[in-house]
């Protein structure tokens, strides 16, 4: 019967064997079953059963990891077959002195990630609820710990049951693979490079709307064309000002030091996670006009885990640490953990006061009412962060998409803002949008569900000034009452 006789249910088999249909025979077989079927599935990945040539040349059945975790720690979960071997005479009989050779099967080891199953499945939840409502080309999420650099939780919409592996829309872990314009979110670095370098002064102020830095170079137009008349650089952070942006690059730092920022936050580079089919994004700077767009994120091209690792110096006190998934592995006979993970502090691109005052000013990016996030506020904690709109290439010409959804809508935030405890990233690329909403909807949803969610979980303590009534309410003295009273 070919696939169509393959992996039959309990049940199925019963009803066919209720028929009693003659020369029909049920063979038992092994299955790699995945119980909670679309749940981190780019990051586990699959494995199925595969011929292999053995070092005698003959070929046997074994699972083989094809994606994620599976492919990635193949060798150290698939264990080994065992065999028994014997001489036997010509009618297959074992001889009474059959030189027996007997190999046990050795189980594989146990891998542990860092991954937490409940913010996992807030996650999974979120991403499917948007895809339902927004049915957008691709959405992106990943929640991090900042200061160990373990992925808490990441996900990705198109994603796959492990268990249909036939049935894959995106075989792409988009998080680690899918490089593209950031747009916005970018400028926490350049803000952070132009502080650090000392070149900064918030309270200067700049005539916005537009800025061209010579004749040779195209006009730099603020999101609104207009912009919002003369205002301080710390204002120009908040309201996101591509011209605030511009003339850092080019009037403050040069774009040969800001060159050096990139580099010192990792963006030349994979961030190395424990993942398979990492890519890497590409700093473009060829020419003046992408030297400076870079600066908000436009032109050069970067992962959602780039900018993740990226951001854990700002939210961390300076210190930029290696993002991983693996947490440990286990011997699974003896419990003996053969090898575990350890925080990495892989650079320090800026100083503990840089990073307090690009906090500040991601603060006021989200609780500032001038602020391009306010709609990422959370009930109860403070959250900063910095929003992102990024265009997306005409695949048919040159030039960019145009049109309302034709957009990256993302968002890079943290909370609770004073002490960072989690960092996070999200996108949301073309998403179908009515007339009364906006491109931060779908992302501000996935932001705050999952942010405010995985706090409580995590039992932070909340910091929101703004308590609500019930957190003031004063209990009733009533010991010594009556019950029924």
């Amino acid at each position: 019967f070919g696939n169509a006789g393959k992996n039959l249910s309990k049940e199925k088999r019963d009803q066919i064997l209720e028929l009693n249909l003659p020369g029909i025979n049920f063979e038992e077989d092994s299955l790699r079953y995945y119980p909670n079927g679309v749940f981190a599935s780019q990051i586990i990945g699959f494995a199925r059963e595969e011929e292999v040539e053995k070092e005698d040349g003959e070929t046997t059945k074994e699972m083989i990891g094809i994606t994620g975790m599976e492919k990635e720690m193949n060798d150290i979960l698939k264990g080994a077959n065992g065999y028994i071997s014997y001489q036997r005479d010509r009618y297959n009989n074992k001889l009474l002195d059959p030189n027996e050779v007997i190999k046990q099967p050795q189980d594989g080891d146990n891998v542990y990630l860092t991954i937490d199953q409940k913010i996992q499945t807030i996650v999974e939840d979120v991403l499917t609820q948007v895809e339902e409502e927004y049915n957008p080309e691709r959405v992106t999420a990943v929640i991090m710990d900042p200061e160990t650099g373990e992925v808490l939780a990441l996900g990705n919409r198109p994603s796959y049951n492990p268990n249909n592996p036939e049935n894959v829309e995106n075989w792409y872990n988009d998080v680690i693979s899918s490089p593209f314009e950031p747009g916005s979110t970018m400028k926490m670095f350049t803000w952070a490079a132009a502080i650090e370098e000392g070149v900064y002064n918030g309270d200067e102020h700049f005539e916005s709307g537009s800025y061209r830095a010579n004749e040779r170079l195209n006009v730099i137009h603020d999101y609104n064309d207009v912009g919002w008349g003369s205002i301080s650089y710390d204002e120009g952070f908040i309201r996101s000002s591509n011209v605030a942006t511009a003339k850092l690059v080019w009037e403050k730092l040069g774009t040969e030091k800001y060159l050096d920022y990139l580099k010192a936050f990792d963006f030349d580079k994979t961030t190395g996670i424990d993942l398979p089919g990492e890519s890497a994004g590409k700093i473009l700077y060829n020419w003046p006009q992408e030297k400076i767009s870079t600066g908000f994120g436009q032109g050069s091209i970067f992962t959602p885990i780039q900018l993740l690792k990226a951001s854990t110096a700002i939210a961390n006190d300076g210190k930029m640490v290696q993002p991983f998934v693996i947490k440990k592995v286990v011997d699974s006979s003896t419990n003996k953990v053969l090898e575990e993970k350890e925080t990495e502090v892989v650079a320090e691109p800026i100083s503990e006061e840089t990073a307090s005052k690009v906090l500040e000013l991601l603060s006021g990016a989200v609780n500032n009412e001038k602020g391009t996030g306010t709609k990422f506020q959370l009930e109860d904690y403070t959250a900063g962060g910095k929003t992102g709109t990024a265009q997306i290439p005409n695949p048919n010409g040159g030039g960019y998409l145009s049109g309302r959804g034709n957009y990256i809508f993302s968002f890079l935030g943290m909370a609770p803002i004073e002490d960072p405890q989690l960092v996070m990233y999200v996108s949301v690329k073309q998403p179908e949008l009515e007339n009364d909403q906006s491109g931060s909807d779908p992302v501000s949803f996935i932001f705050k569900n999952v942010m405010e969610n995985s706090l409580h979980y995590l039992n932070i303590e909340t910091d929101n000034e703004e308590e609500s009534e019930i957190d003031s309410f004063e209990m009733p003295k009533i010991i010594g009452s009556d019950v029924k009273a």
